[in-house]
């Protein structure tokens, strides 16, 4: 891997919010085994912590269409 890769896989491990240890332990392993950036970055992705704001407005939407389709359901009947 180049500089840049590395130094844009260190940024990405640092948005997880994980050590300096273990972020230097981790490249040191992916240099060591010949991983690719592509490679890499597919394994980092799928780490990232999922954002809870937006669980909560897709929950909100569905509760909100859901309201809108009963009541729209009870005026039908």
């Amino acid at each position: 891997m180049k500089q840049v890769e590395v130094n844009q896989l260190r940024a990405k491990l640092h948005r997880l919010d994980l050590s300096d240890e273990f972020i230097a332990r981790y490249i040191q392993k992916l240099q060591d085994n010949g991983e690719s950036y592509k490679v890499a970055c597919k394994t980092i992705d799928r780490w990232e912590k999922p954002d809870s704001s937006q669980f909560v407005l897709q929950a909100l939407v569905c509760g909100f269409a859901a309201a809108i389709l009963g009541g729209w359901f009870a005026m039908v009947s």
